[in-house]
């Protein structure tokens, strides 16, 4: 009796694991600043959440030239270097804050300024383990530019807008 159980727990899991469905991977909380005008690239922020191994193998917007992957990593003296990648690893069952854990994804070339309130299309592609290919598609909503204490510049609040 015990092993029929243990058999039909493993079968479930294994049927579970071999068909996720639609929400292989989940994207969440998909938003950016507004832009300034004359600005041309600006930090898209996201969650991605995998069930199988997967990559982000491209992200694009038709609101910007392109959309960069970038890994970042620190270049001595408090700084922080940004290197370009190919994809980006998406590890089974957690989730990928991007803009934060040193991973960001940056649309350049912004074709139009992005103003508070906006919201903007975003296309990923995943591949998912077996190399299935799924495109995501998603909307960023546009926040609020708010000033940061690294704006301040002597007495004054840089207000770049």
């Amino acid at each position: 009796m015990m092993w029929q159980k243990l058999v039909g727990i493993v079968a479930f899991v294994l049927v579970s694991n071999a068909w996720a469905g639609t929400d292989d991977v989940v994207v969440e909380n998909a938003w950016l600043r507004e832009s300034v005008p004359g600005q041309h690239t600006v930090s898209l922020q996201l969650n991605l959440t995998s069930i199988k191994p997967a990559r982000l193998v491209a992200v694009s917007s038709p609101l910007a030239a392109a959309v960069k992957m970038q890994v970042l990593y620190p270049a001595g003296r408090g700084k922080m270097q940004a290197r370009e990648v190919g994809s980006l690893s998406l590890p089974r069952h957690r989730t990928v804050v991007f803009g934060e854990n040193d991973v960001a994804l940056m649309m350049v070339g912004l074709k139009q300024e992005l103003n508070e309130g906006d919201h903007v299309p975003v296309t990923l592609t995943v591949e998912l383990a077996g190399k299935h290919i799924r495109k995501l598609e998603t909307v960023a909503e546009v926040r609020r530019l708010e000033l940061s204490y690294k704006q301040h510049s002597g007495r004054s609040v840089q207000d770049h807008r």
